[in-house]
């Protein structure tokens, strides 16, 4: 997903919360999905690319990092263009 500061939300009146809840990823149920991967890859056995492996890891390893606290996606929302974003929404 983009970070809040790479969308252009010039013109926009939408609040932080919104953007917020626009950008999350409900980790609990990525968590439940990425468990169901292996046995489907298991079943290829060898045949299976490396990569997919790979990027399995990798996405299980970011879904265990700690994730950003709420306060700090809002204060990165807000950046320099805050003025703009409403809180009316």
């Amino acid at each position: 997903l983009p970070a809040f500061d790479g969308i252009d939300l010039d013109g926009l009146t939408i609040s932080p919360e919104t953007i917020e809840a626009l950008l999350s990823v409900d980790e609990n149920v990525w968590r439940e999905e990425a468990a169901l991967i292996p046995p489907h890859y298991q079943a290829f056995g060898d045949r299976l690319p490396k990569a997919l492996w790979e990027e399995h890891a990798a996405l299980v390893e970011r879904l265990d990092r700690p994730a950003r606290t709420s306060a700090a996606k809002l204060a990165a929302a807000r950046g320099p263009k805050a003025t703009r974003i409403s809180a009316a929404e």
